[in-house]
C-alpha cells in the first residue's frame, strides 16, 4: 500500500499544480459567473480518480469499502438534487409573485411603511439609478451590463463567441418620484432583455485572419462612440463586413443592459435601512431581491417558471439516480 502511495504522488502533485494555475488564470479574469467551477471540477477529477484506484489496489477494502463509495455517491446525488430543487423554488415563488401582484409604486409603499404598516413582500415599480455608471461593449452608458461578444454572422444567427464580458455597479438602487431605496442584487436576479449592438472587437479576442480582410467602409460604420449601426442593406453582413483596412475588426455584441432612468420592478421586501430615511429592497432572509427591467413582467415570469419546471425535473432524475444507487447499498 505504501507503495501505491508513494506512485500516486506525482498524480497528487500534478493536480494540486493544475488546480493552482487554474486559481491565479481566474484571479487575473475579468469579472466572470461562477469562477469556482473549474476548481471544484478539479478537486472532483481528483476525487473521483482517487477512489477508482483505491477500489482495484490489493486490500483497498481495509481502507475504503465499496458500501462506503456507494452511499457517498447517492448522498452527492442527493444533495444536488436538493439544490436543484430550492433554484426551483426560488424562481417558482417569484414567478408567482409577478405573476399574481400589481406592482406598487415606490412612494406609496414608503408612505405606508412611514404610516406603521409593513408593505411586506411584493413587486415594487420605479426607475433604476445608481451612482457609478459603466459602459457597455456596445457603447451604451449603463448601470450593469452582462454581454457575449461574437462574431458576425450570416442570417442574424450567432456566431463564435469572442469575448464574455460583465460589470456591475457597487450599488443600485429604486427610485421613485420622492424617494429612494437601495436593491439587494446578485448577478443571477437581473432580469433584461437581450440586445444585439455592434462593437469593436478586442485586439486578441479575433482570429490573425480577420486582420488581413480589407473591406470597403459599408454605410453603417461611422456611428460615435465606436459602435455602427446597420443599415437595411446590411441586416445581415459576413464576418468581414464593414470595416476599412486598418480599422479593428466589428464583432457583435449580445448585451443585457441596465440604465439609469429605465422603468424597473422589484420582487422582495421593502425594509427600513440602517440610518433614518434608508430604505432597502431586498429578498427573504437577507437574499438578493428580483430586479426585472423594462415591462416585462409577464414574459419574464414566464421565462422563471419555465426555468423552475426544468430544475424540478433535474432534481427528479437525480433523486431516482440517488435511490438506484442506495438501493444497492442498502
Amino acid at each position: 500500500m505504501e507503495l501505491w502511495r508513494m506512485a500516486l504522488a506525482p498524480v497528487y502533485a500534478a493536480c494540486l499544480l493544475g488546480l493552482l494555475v487554474a486559481a491565479f488564470a481566474f484571479g487575473r479574469k475579468d469579472v466572470a459567473g461562477r469562477p469556482y467551477r473549474v476548481p471544484l471540477l478539479w478537486f472532483g477529477a481528483l476525487a473521483v480518480v482517487s477512489l477508482l484506484v483505491l477500489e482495484h489496489v490489493q486490500g483497498a477494502g481495509a481502507v475504503l469499502a465499496s458500501e462506503t463509495v456507494v452511499k457517498a455517491l447517492g448522498s452527492v446525488l442527493l444533495v444536488l438534487a436538493a439544490g436543484l430543487a430550492l433554484r426551483g423554488g426560488w424562481a417558482r415563488s417569484r414567478a408567482n409573485v409577478l405573476r399574481g401582484s400589481a406592482p406598487v409604486p415606490l412612494d406609496e409603499a414608503v408612505a405606508d411603511l412611514r404610516a406603521g404598516h409593513s408593505p411586506g413582500w411584493g413587486v415594487y415599480h420605479g426607475v433604476l439609478d445608481a451612482e457609478a455608471t459603466l459602459t457597455s461593449p456596445g457603447g451604451v452608458a449603463c448601470v450593469f451590463f452582462d454581454a457575449e461578444v461574437r462574431e458576425v454572422a450570416a442570417d442574424g444567427r450567432r456566431g463564435a463567441l469572442l469575448s464574455r464580458e460583465r460589470a456591475y455597479a457597487p450599488v443600485l438602487a429604486l427610485r421613485g418620484q420622492r424617494v429612494r431605496a437601495t436593491v439587494s442584487f446578485s448577478p443571477a436576479s437581473l432580469m433584461a432583455p437581450v440586445e444585439v449592438r455592434r462593437c469593436k472587437a478586442l485586439p486578441g479576442t479575433v482570429p490573425a485572419s480577420w486582420y488581413q480582410t480589407a473591406q470597403p467602409e459599408g454605410p453603417g460604420a461611422a456611428a460615435p462612440g465606436g459602435m455602427s449601426v446597420p443599415s437595411t442593406a446590411d441586416a445581415h453582413p459576413g464576418p468581414a463586413a464593414a470595416w476599412s483596412p486598418g480599422a479593428e475588426p466589428e464583432a457583435l455584441s449580445w448585451e443585457r443592459v441596465g440604465t439609469v432612468g429605465e422603468s424597473c420592478l422589484v420582487v422582495g421586501e421593502l425594509r427600513r435601512g440602517p440610518v433614518e430615511g434608508c430604505y432597502v429592497l431586498g429578498g427573504r432572509e437577507g437574499g438578493p431581491a428580483l430586479v426585472v427591467l423594462g415591462p416585462q413582467a409577464p414574459v419574464t415570469s414566464g421565462t422563471l417558471a419555465r426555468r423552475a419546471w426544468r430544475h424540478f425535473a433535474a432534481a427528479g432524475v437525480l433523486s431516482m439516480a440517488a435511490a438506484v444507487v442506495l438501493s444497492r447499498a442498502l
